[in-house]
């Protein structure tokens, strides 16, 4: 009889289990499921926020129809993760700040010492801060979305120049970044007190690509500006990429007419 009752309470036991189980996977399986409602449909790097560059992704909710922007900010001292979400108007907008124990220059996988989480109903000064990186976002994307529908693929890729870049000074010194994604085209100039981000936009023909000032990125100006907004003609020869641009030429080359060839860098 004990043995028989033995033998009764680990079946009972067991099957107890296989049910706690069998729940854990519904539940999982649930959880897959609500998954399955966010689809991507953009994944990309911008320099709209920070020069070291930012990964976004733009998704979107199949259920609700609410739109989603994820980003990573990344900082020589720190980084911040955005998420936005959004359906004609912005629901919820919310950021993680992480501050590094030392510069990643110094240490490339440095630990993180303090770590502050805000969203739109932190403070007055997070909710414009989060709403302004929030369009920042939304102006590039409906750019694109509105006037960027199409590419020539063989000029997708990142340029890079450098101009003076023999120049005894190193103040005189000075890095062009061209980025032509499928999705909008930037120009990046960095250096000392030199800091332009612009977009630009593109009337592409089958060997060159003629590049006009769209708006500046970034909040940033320049004189030269004033001057030009013609970022000239992009051309490939074969063999190398050739830019003739006005705007450069006024900006760092006291206004003389120059050929600069372009590194593909990817």
């Amino acid at each position: 009889m004990k043995n028989f009752i033995s033998l009764y309470l680990l079946a009972l036991l067991s099957f107890l289990d296989c049910k706690k189980t069998d729940s854990k996977t519904k539940d999982y399986n649930r959880g897959i499921v609500k998954n399955d409602f966010f689809q991507k449909v953009k994944d990309t790097t911008l320099f709209i926020n920070s020069s070291e560059g930012e990964n976004v992704k733009v998704l979107i909710n199949t259920k609700t129809q609410d739109s989603i922007i994820e980003s990573e900010i990344l900082g020589e001292t720190g980084k911040s993760t955005y998420k936005f979400t959004f359906n004609k108007t912005l629901k919820n907008g919310e950021c993680t700040t992480y501050r590094y124990s030392e510069p990643i220059y110094v240490n490339s996988n440095p630990k993180i010492n303090i770590e502050k989480k805000e969203n739109l109903s932190s403070s007055k000064e997070s909710s414009n801060r989060l709403t302004n990186i929030f369009n920042s976002y939304l102006k590039v994307f409906l750019y694109q979305k509105n006037t960027y529908k199409s590419s020539n693929n063989k000029w997708l890729g990142k340029y890079s120049l450098v101009i003076n870049k023999n120049d005894e000074d190193w103040r005189d010194i000075h890095e062009i970044h061209l980025n032509i994604s499928k999705d909008s085209i930037t120009y990046l100039a960095k250096g000392f007190q030199l800091y332009q981000y612009y977009l630009l936009s593109p009337i592409k023909k089958d060997n060159s690509i003629k590049l006009k000032y769209v708006k500046s990125l970034d909040n940033t100006e320049s004189w030269a500006l004033n001057k030009t907004k013609d970022f000239g003609t992009l051309i490939f020869d074969g063999q190398n990429y050739i830019w003739s641009c006005p705007y450069i030429d006024i900006n760092f080359s006291n206004g003389k007419n120059k050929k600069y060839t372009l590194r593909k860098i990817q």
